[in-house]
């Protein structure tokens, strides 16, 4: 059977994001699978446009799957790289999926995303713990001090994702790592009021996007020179800040678990599930 990987992405304008954090997770799958085809499509219509009128092509999703079926394949694995199994990743699939049956393809699998499975009744992998413990562990921020983690979020179910980090984190005792989102809650700002509520809050925080890419969110929602950046909100209430102005994607563990969870889908293990 003729088969290819198509990995997604919503993209980036950043070069950085895509050299640094997208393309080496791309890279990590064509070393674990050198015999296969392995292509890149970009979700988003606004980056591709913006890409390509500073002369760079990317195809999107449908346009990538259309250039597939031109060619025969039988057999195409999607992995994307969401973090959270929200809106995007529902639109995504539904668009995809739209090409079963269509010329040669007689199968369209997909891989999850990099949070997903909750450990249910030991049927399936702990996405949040495996996350926990290959890289958030991993940072060693001292418990002295915070660790706050900043997504993404979204308007869909898939927001209730970052509530489940949250407690997962809890159970496994690191209170002193807290997740919020940019566009959804818990807000930066629902994060900042528990800290001043607290009575022993700390005074030194680790800023980190809990996004694939360091791009332009990143770079100006959480790092800008602007006042309402969280990095100015922080600073402003007498916060020192380290920053970390690096995306998921950039973390071997993190490209290592996008690559496993491929694997899963070129097995056939929870299809049904997802």
């Amino acid at each position: 059977m003729k088969e290819i990987i198509l990995v997604t992405s919503f993209g980036s304008t950043v070069d950085s994001a895509r050299e640094n954090q997208i393309f080496p997770v791309v890279d990590a799958i064509r070393k674990a699978y050198p015999n296969h085809e392995v292509r890149v499509a970009f979700t988003s219509r606004i980056v591709i446009k913006r890409l390509k009128d500073r002369g760079v092509v990317f195809q999107n999703e449908i346009e990538a799957m259309e250039t597939i079926v031109e060619e025969g394949y039988e057999r195409i694995i999607v992995q994307p790289t969401h973090l959270v199994g929200g809106a995007e990743f529902d639109k995504l699939r539904k668009n995809i999926m739209e090409f079963n049956g269509k010329g040669s393809v007689q199968e369209i699998v997909f891989g999850r995303p990099l949070l997903y499975f909750m450990g249910q009744e030991e049927e399936v992998p702990d996405d949040y713990q495996i996350l926990i413990d290959c890289f958030i562990k991993a940072l060693h921020v001292p418990e002295t001090e915070d660790l706050l983690l900043v997504g993404h979020g979204g308007f869909n179910v898939g927001n209730a994702s970052y509530a489940v980090l949250q407690l997962k984190l809890q159970q496994e005792g690191l209170h002193n790592v807290s997740i919020a989102t940019l566009e959804n809650f818990p807000t930066p700002e629902d994060v900042l009021q528990r800290w001043e509520r607290e009575t022993e809050s700390h005074k030194k925080v680790h800023l980190h996007p809990l996004l694939l890419v360091c791009g332009d969110h990143a770079l100006n929602d959480l790092f800008g020179d602007e006042e309402d950046s969280l990095l100015s909100v922080l600073t402003g209430a007498g916060y020192e800040v380290v920053q970390y102005k690096k995306g998921l994607g950039e973390y071997a563990e993190i490209q290592a678990i996008y690559t496993e969870h491929l694997t899963d889908a070129m097995k056939g293990l929870y299809q049904k599930r997802l």
